[in-house]
């Protein structure tokens, strides 16, 4: 059964990018535990998190101001209508943002906290880089060292940012430079786009946000993670709330290492992987590094249709 030692179960959260209009609306109507998520955003920060997730245009949605505290509210909506049916991981990981929302769900943050920071966060990095100075593109490119060629060739600065799995990875960097990355991978015949973010995040242009970060973070009381929770920076579990902060502050100028995230998980025993939150961009990534591999399951947790779906598969014997 899920849980023993070879068979773990673990959550990952969304992050920014698959934000869409409307999302969790079904489950908040649902589940009054999904709906708490949106009054106490709606509280701590003072603003109408609930009506502009749920009724706002995909332009306001994109922008790092109001994308990051509607997506952290949809993901934890969403693992709140999961784990009030007693389904519980073992162990977390969230995609940037996404990290957030994994730490509440290991309990190192709380709910309130969480929506405060990351308030703050989108705050500091759209103010690092003013709106279509900077850029970030999906290239799906091969290999890393492909992407890194691509980049080396730009006149400005660009680096490849989100290590996804096989055959994707995010580069970041000036909007310029990011643009002819695209041309050069579509030359080639290799599909990139850009995507629809209003800063290059993960990368050195974001230095500014990541030393602002620093002293919020600093302030906040962290718990040491009741599961593991493997931290982007790195894809290492970490258990150590100390450490947990620095990694998280790094996390905002440093490339994500989801493939590694996801097959450090692999060899921890973990072999259902449920995705929470809008989208099934993570879903993508598992089939897409763990291909052939007859003993990974990818579920997801977006509305409550694939929530319907992923509890009735959690109840058959692997």
């Amino acid at each position: 059964m899920w849980g023993n030692d070879m068979n773990k179960l673990a959550f990952i959260f969304s992050g920014q990018g698959a934000q869409t209009p409307g999302m969790m609306k079904d489950l908040c109507e649902q589940y009054r535990e999904s709906s708490n998520v949106f009054d106490i955003a709606d509280k701590v920060l003072n603003r109408d998190i609930s009506e502009l997730t749920f009724s706002g245009t995909q332009e306001e949605l994109n922008l790092t101001h109001n994308t990051q505290p509607c997506v952290l509210a949809a993901d934890l909506a969403a693992y709140k209508a999961l784990v009030s049916h007693n389904i519980a991981p073992d162990a977390v990981a969230g995609f940037s943002l996404g990290e957030y929302t994994a730490l509440v769900a290991a309990g190192c943050l709380s709910v309130k906290d969480a929506f405060s920071v990351i308030q703050k966060r989108a705050d500091y990095m759209q103010d690092a880089v003013p709106v279509g100075k900077g850029a970030m593109a999906a290239i799906g490119a091969q290999s890393v060292e492909e992407v890194q060629e691509l980049c080396d060739k730009a006149t400005g600065y660009v680096i490849p940012a989100n290590l996804n799995c096989p055959g994707q990875t995010v580069v970041s960097g000036e909007a310029e430079a990011v643009n002819e990355v695209v041309e050069f991978a579509k030359a080639l015949k290799i599909k990139a786009m850009v995507l629809p973010v209003s800063a290059p995040f993960h990368c050195e242009m974001l230095r500014p946000a990541a030393d602002r970060l620093a002293e919020e973070l600093n302030n906040i009381s962290f718990s040491a993670p009741k599961v593991p929770i493997y931290m982007n920076v790195d894809g290492k579990p970490e258990s150590g709330s100390e450490k947990i902060v620095e990694k998280l502050i790094l996390q905002a100028k440093s490339p994500v290492h989801w493939e590694e995230t996801l097959r450090n998980m692999y060899s921890d025993g973990v072999r259902v992987f449920i995705e929470i939150g809008p989208g099934r961009t993570l879903s993508g990534f598992v089939k897409k590094t763990f291909k052939g591999c007859e003993d990974v399951v990818s579920l997801r947790v977006s509305d409550s249709e694939t929530l319907g779906q992923t509890l009735e598969a959690l109840k058959e014997d692997p």
